[in-house]
């Protein structure tokens, strides 16, 4: 499952495939870094989050920023070779492709909400579980600055910097796009809010590999995740978001009519295929090259992903025997 194109040069001849040839598009992070990075930030963050929330009684957005420190240091210290190699990488060194970010951003965010629409006309119930962000006063500017730049940094970091380009390099962009799309979206564990996400991942994934720059994909996760916080926060006290806080506080959604979702379905896959046939790997990456992609760390972050979703049927009492 790839879509590489071929090397500009050949290789040498009886190079083993175990050794990864050098160059601008060929050095960089390996598979196992990205699933590292993945679980380190996954466990990291929650963990920190919900001591800090649940315990020390702090508001979210510090609590947030204080996850995105401990996140930090943690991976300077566990992760530094990893981390090197990516700062090494061309695509760090590349900036930004504005004009691409904004138009993937656009056609992420049509996708994203048209899928919301065909889940409210099927399961309406299911959106009562995506998180809320409660805060009030100068907390609010800390969740923005926590959610809006930081946090999407840091997935950033570990999804499309280390993961992505770890796996295409050891089976090309299109499973890299993929796996990473996949991962990134069960991480965020509540069911509706994985279908919403994963258009947006898949944007993300794929700007990066178009424009060559890792810095892309921080600018859509930044602006998606800015502007919604944002105007939450403009929206904060107004009788529209007390009354959709109320519905959602009481789960009493109603169902969409099933022809709506159907359109919004249809939306969705229209802006998702012109994302991809749009954003288009560069035709300068190499052959993928092999090598591991399984590994302990990833199996552990998969049972903590599956684990999570369960859990939001089935009460985690009942899933240890108590």
């Amino acid at each position: 499952m790839t879509d590489w194109s071929p090397p500009l040069t050949d290789p040498p001849e009886n190079q083993s495939p175990e050794i990864l040839p050098t160059g601008p598009y060929t050095s960089g992070p390996r598979p196992l870094d990205g699933n590292r990075a993945a679980l380190l930030l996954l466990v990291t963050q929650n963990v920190v989050t919900g001591v800090l929330m649940a315990w020390a009684k702090l508001p979210l957005g510090l609590s947030l920023l204080l996850s995105f420190v401990a996140t930090a240091l943690l991976a300077l210290v566990l992760l530094r070779p990893a981390l090197g190699r990516l700062v090494q990488d061309v695509r760090w060194k590349t900036p930004p492709a504005v004009w691409t970010a904004l138009g993937a951003l656009v056609l992420g965010v049509i996708a994203s909400r048209g899928i919301l629409v065909f889940v409210q006309s099927v399961y309406p119930q299911s959106l009562s579980k995506i998180p809320q962000f409660p805060t009030t006063g100068w907390d609010r500017w800390a969740l923005l600055l926590a959610g809006g730049l930081l946090i999407p940094f840091a997935e950033e970091v570990a999804f499309r910097g280390l993961l992505t380009r770890g796996y295409e390099r050891a089976r090309g962009p299109l499973f890299a796009a993929l796996a990473s799309s996949l991962l990134f979206g069960l991480a965020h564990g509540v069911p509706a809010q994985i279908a919403a996400i994963w258009p947006i991942a898949w944007v993300l994934a794929r700007s990066v590999q178009h424009s060559g720059s890792f810095w892309t994909g921080v600018v859509v996760h930044a602006l998606n995740n800015g502007l919604s916080l944002l105007l939450a926060i403009l929206l904060s006290g107004t009788k529209l978001m007390a009354d959709a806080q109320k519905q959602l506080q009481l789960a009493d959604l109603q169902a969409l009519p099933i022809q709506l979702g159907l359109a919004g379905l249809l939306v969705a896959a229209a802006a998702m295929f012109v994302a991809t046939v749009w954003l288009k790997p560069r035709g300068d990456l190499p052959a993928p090259v092999g090598g591991p992609v399984l590994s302990g760390s990833l199996a552990v972050l998969a049972a903590l992903i599956v684990l999570v979703i369960v859990g939001q049927f089935v009460p985690l009492g009942t899933l240890i025997g108590r």
